[in-house]
């Protein structure tokens, strides 16, 4: 029968949700030493989008070579991020504190969460960037910023993405093992909308001529 043979629709359903698993597995291993986070994230969206959504490569093989190319690359500015991170939250709690005591308008709460969205917003489309763009640091770092800005609708899916992936986690914990590489994937049909509109002509026609049709996969 079809359904079970390899290119069958069920044995692909199985292939794809090992393949998020490993995934997974490979970003959150990753992401122990703190300082790689950054090219973590970088890698992991690099193989979604290739390996998961256009079935372009291999988990392990494309993960690893993006993880390593990457590494130089991206883990500064990760730090950076990390840093501007670390100093939002510190603020937060000292808002959280203040405001618990009645000494400051809860006004500032709503400017603090403003912030937190916009350096969300910065990093999840700084190192997707990043990883389908070759560009210097400080150039990916403001064009990160400036998408986020100028394509909010898109920026706003992307934070509901987010924000629904982190209820899903709080309410079934386990699905940690496979909700990093889904979010990824998924993340890649909003932001992959915005970065086709910065490619040249040939570039576009390059990338569709690689990618397999999502539509197969259906």
């Amino acid at each position: 029968m079809r359904l079970f043979n390899y290119d069958g629709g069920a044995m692909r359903s199985i292939s794809k949700f090992t393949d998020c698993i490993s995934l997974s597995l490979l970003f959150l291993v990753s992401c122990i030493p703190v300082f790689t986070i950054g090219t973590a994230m970088t890698a992991m969206y690099h193989t979604a989008y290739k390996a998961l959504r256009h079935d372009r490569g291999y988990v392990f093989r494309d993960y690893v070579e993006s993880f390593r190319d990457n590494f130089k690359q991206t883990t500064p500015v990760w730090l950076i991020a990390l840093v501007l991170g670390a100093l939002l939250g510190a603020d937060g709690a000292i808002i959280a504190f203040y405001a618990r005591k009645g000494s400051i308008p809860a006004a500032l709460g709503v400017v603090f969460a403003v912030a937190l969205a916009v350096w969300f917003a910065w990093v999840s489309y700084l190192f997707p960037y990043m990883a389908r763009f070759e560009n210097t640091r400080k150039q990916s770092m403001k064009n990160a910023i400036l998408f986020a800005a100028v394509h909010l609708p898109m920026t706003i899916l992307v934070l509901a993405l987010a924000a629904g992936t982190a209820l899903m986690l709080y309410i079934f914990p386990f699905l940690v093992i496979m909700l990093p590489a889904v979010h990824s994937w998924l993340q890649s049909f909003i932001l992959e909308w915005v970065f086709r509109k910065y490619m040249t002509d040939e570039e576009r026609r390059k990338e569709d001529e690689r990618n397999v049709d999502f539509s197969d996969y259906l």
